[in-house]
């Protein structure tokens, strides 16, 4: 009981640490940057232009990816009666300067000659990830997400199995479903769905830590709508609404990573590879 009330103790300062680190770092602050206005990919009174379709397919694709968690965990589970918490740090960045960015607030009242707008220098995200572990290899989550500088939110869960843990010399390799969504953008409606295959192998280290590197493949597949958005009054005083209606976007990435852990404590870092967003992203938790 008094190592458990330690390891709290330990984690409760790495937790407020490691959040006062990312604020100064990122310079975060609740200006809305990052937030965006989907009625500024439409023009005139419509938003079913080829452009403005294709703007935002492009939009939602690039949110998904920026919000769907990164894997932060090895292929190896936590054990029946393990359980772990953590705090991560995920920066992104996207590959591409494009039109759909004029919709973020970074880019309001911004003009460009060539139709192009700078996406942010870096999309940083702050998760909360918890772990539980079950019997036969199997290993529940619940993720919560929050975009700096927005309003959004991301909360998911999922399910992953090792099936090849425990035996003998081979890597443990998983599989891993999540399904995730949206909060706090009232103008998108996003619906992520995650599935993917690592593999890792873990070696003591002098018997007090043990590191693990893994990597592995991961499938993201999003389904993205808008609700009504309000474009402008008519010449009679109504007004002029409009939708974008569902898209479907399927996403590869790969990733690699390397956790150390002890005792208690677990610290991780991992890189994230998609053709439109990268991704890095650092991890402290506590195990128990």
């Amino acid at each position: 009981m008094k190592h458990t009330r330690l390891a709290f103790c330990r984690f409760c300062l790495s937790f407020a640490a490691m959040v006062a680190v990312f604020f100064v770092s990122t310079g975060v602050a609740l200006a809305g940057n990052t937030d965006f206005k989907l009625e500024r990919l439409c023009s005139n009174g419509s938003c079913s232009s080829e452009q403005s379709v294709n703007d935002f397919r492009d939009l939602s694709k690039a949110y998904a990816s920026i919000l769907a968690p990164m894997h932060f965990q090895p292929a190896s589970t936590l054990g029946q009666a393990g359980f772990e918490i953590g705090v991560e740090s995920k920066m992104s960045f996207s590959t591409e300067d494009a039109s759909y960015w004029k919709a973020i607030n970074k880019n309001e009242g911004a003009t460009s000659a060539d139709g192009k707008y700078a996406a942010p220098d870096v999309f940083a995200t702050v998760q909360l990830h918890m772990r539980k572990g079950l019997p036969f290899s199997f290993e529940v989550e619940g993720v919560f997400n929050w975009l700096a500088n927005s309003e959004v939110f991301y909360v998911g869960a999922g399910l992953r199995w090792a099936f090849t843990e425990g035996w003998w010399f081979m890597p443990d390799i998983s599989v891993r479903a999540h399904v995730g969504t949206l909060m706090g953008a009232p103008q998108l409606s996003l619906i992520n769905v995650n599935m993917d295959i690592a593999a890792s192998y873990t070696w003591g280290l002098g018997g007090i830590v043990s590191i693990t590197p893994y990597a592995g493949y991961s499938l993201l597949t999003a389904w993205a709508s808008s609700r009504p958005l309000q474009l402008g009054i008519d010449e009679t005083g109504r007004s002029i609404e409009d939708v974008f209606r569902k898209v479907t976007h399927h996403m590869s990435r790969g990733f690699v990573g390397l956790e150390l852990k002890g005792d208690y404590f677990v610290f991780g870092v991992e890189g994230e590879f998609g053709a439109q967003v990268m991704s890095l992203g650092l991890k402290v938790g506590a195990n128990f």
